[in-house]
């Protein structure tokens, strides 16, 4: 019978966009990433999401752990690096290395009528020209009032949508 082997991957992710300290407390916190293995990754971190893309570095991520001081030998040497800086004297230990980072936004989840006014509105204004401007406006502001009302009964799935504020 074969046992399932875990294979550990390590990322290194750079959060950009709307970040404030609730979101630094979970720091060292479990958190997911789905479709790591694709070009959009998403990841979730407490309540938070965040999308993005993997970038090249400048240069080569080194990557450490925290660790209890180790002896390897009769001679006293040590598998950790001695960390001189803060309180307490920490070690590290290599963990590894990479070229690339995961670079991610701060992600929203908006109803998708809301997504679908916004649309027509800006194509109405793309388009229309004149005094059909005005026309093509209030055609799409009705359809989008349509869209909101709650006789439809919409399924949880089909009122979210996944946005990024690129703010």
């Amino acid at each position: 019978m074969a046992e399932k082997e875990d294979d550990e991957v390590y990322v290194v992710v750079e959060l950009t966009g709307v970040i404030d300290s609730q979101v630094m407390e979970l720091a060292g916190k479990e958190c997911t990433i789905l479709g790591i293995d694709t070009p959009q990754p998403v990841l979730k971190l407490g309540s938070y999401l965040f999308t993005g893309e993997y970038k090249d570095t400048i240069g080569t991520c080194v990557l450490f752990e925290e660790c209890e001081a180790e002896t390897n030998d009769e001679a006293g040497r040590t598998s950790c690096v001695a960390r001189a800086r803060g309180p307490k004297n920490k070690q590290l230990k290599y963990l590894g290395k990479t070229e690339k980072r995961l670079d991610m936004k701060t992600s929203f989840l908006r109803e998708k009528a809301a997504v679908r006014a916004a649309e027509l509105l800006q194509s109405a204004d793309a388009s229309a020209q004149g005094s059909s401007a005005s026309f093509l406006q209030e055609k799409a502001v009705a359809e989008a009032a349509e869209s909101l009302q709650p006789t439809d009964a919409p399924t949880p799935d089909s009122l979210m949508e996944m946005a990024v504020d690129d703010g």
